[in-house]
């Protein structure tokens, strides 16, 4: 008769254990966000600026006026995009009343037309739908400018994003000698392996993103302002910004702009207009843009995707949904090249060739 198995090694106790860890992992990042969000998003300036902080040393800059020239860098191109943004939301408040006035107009259109198809009173019908239209647009503007208000906080976060990203780069050398020495000395080859992986990779992402970006700004408002749709640049620039969330923000950006159409012009052709820019410029983001600019090193599966922007949002909010798939991909290095990890990181991986492998193997067995 075979001894009893100890809880300890049984299967079962390291699911639970998995499954509690992961459980405490979450909960911490949640708790913790307000000091985790502004420490991630550091990181991976400190990691995009890297190559230029250390161009500029060469070059004999010392290493704290070379970090300062890169915090400049982004704090011009932050403040550029926000007094860009700024300057669209107090031009689109100033419009308000126009645009609720010609949405009334578009409504009343509506409610006759309703009438002639039903032969019911138009006030009946639609009077709730017109006053939560107009009760929107009296609060729109209320909501963008209390928007504004926040600048405060925001400035403050971002102060502590560039604190944060300036002692990264003064101290990045101290931050991969302090990993090795917690790692075994048979794993260092391994282990640096993997800093110079997740270095490349979130450079490239994170400079592929803000670069697709900027082109989809300019294609969107490009597009909007040849169809006349008001503000063309505020939806253009939106729409280049939320690409940034995959999948919901590209819906959310072509949305948007589709219904501002849809509910000022006098006939639906703007808005299929619109639907068809957003979808150009989609269709330029998936076969072209995204493949050549941002590149394929990490392969990330679309259901893994969606489950670390669902956790993102929860545990970070917005700045989640942004940060998580970055995340994601420095996470998959780890799996791919630690062993025991690696059934992991070919679980959340993208379908190759290689997923033959594991049958082919099976079935020689």
């Amino acid at each position: 008769m075979k001894p009893a198995q100890p809880v300890f090694q049984s299967p079962l106790f390291r699911y639970v254990l998995l499954i509690t860890a992961v459980y405490l992992t979450l909960s911490g990042l949640y708790n913790a966000g307000g000091l985790l969000a502004p420490l991630s998003t550091a990181g991976l300036l400190a990691m995009l600026m890297l190559p230029v902080c250390r161009r500029l040393e060469r070059w004999k800059l010392p290493r704290v006026a070379a970090i300062i020239v890169c915090l400049l860098i982004i704090l011009i191109v932050v403040l550029g995009i926000g007094a860009l943004l700024s300057t669209q939301i107090i031009g689109f408040v100033r419009d308000l009343p126009t645009l609720q006035a010609q949405m009334t107009t578009k409504l009343a259109t509506v409610q006759q037309s309703i009438r002639r198809l039903t032969d019911v009173s138009a006030d009946e019908q639609i009077q709730f739908l017109r006053e939560w239209l107009n009760s929107l647009l009296g609060s729109a503007g209320r909501y963008l400018m209390a928007v504004l208000a926040t600048t405060g906080n925001a400035l403050t976060t971002i102060g502590l994003v560039l604190i944060y990203t300036f002692f990264f780069l003064f101290y990045r050398q101290r931050f991969v000698r302090f990993i090795l020495m917690i790692t075994p000395p048979e794993h260092h080859k391994t282990t640096r392996d993997i800093i110079t992986q997740i270095g490349q990779v979130t450079q490239q992402y994170v400079s592929g993103v803000l670069l697709v970006m900027i082109i989809l700004a300019t294609l969107n408002t490009i597009g909007l302002s040849i169809i006349g749709i008001q503000q063309a640049v505020f939806f253009g620039v939106l729409g280049g910004l939320l690409n940034i969330i995959p999948y919901i923000g590209t819906f959310l950006g072509g949305l948007i702009p589709t219904l501002f159409a849809l509910l000022t012009k006098e006939s639906i052709t703007p808005a299929i207009a619109v639907a068809a820019v957003f979808s150009l410029s989609q269709f330029l983001e998936n076969n072209f843009l995204t493949p050549f600019i941002v590149g394929g090193r990490v392969k990330v599966n679309p259901l893994a995707t969606i489950i670390a922007l669902l956790i993102g949002s929860y545990v970070w909010g917005i700045a989640g949904m942004i940060l998580f798939i970055p995340l994601l991909g420095i996470t998959k290095i780890i799996l791919d090249n630690v062993k025991p990890l690696r059934p992991f990181g070919y679980l959340i991986g993208e379908e190759d060739d290689s997923d033959e492998a594991p049958v082919k193997r099976t079935d020689q067995n």
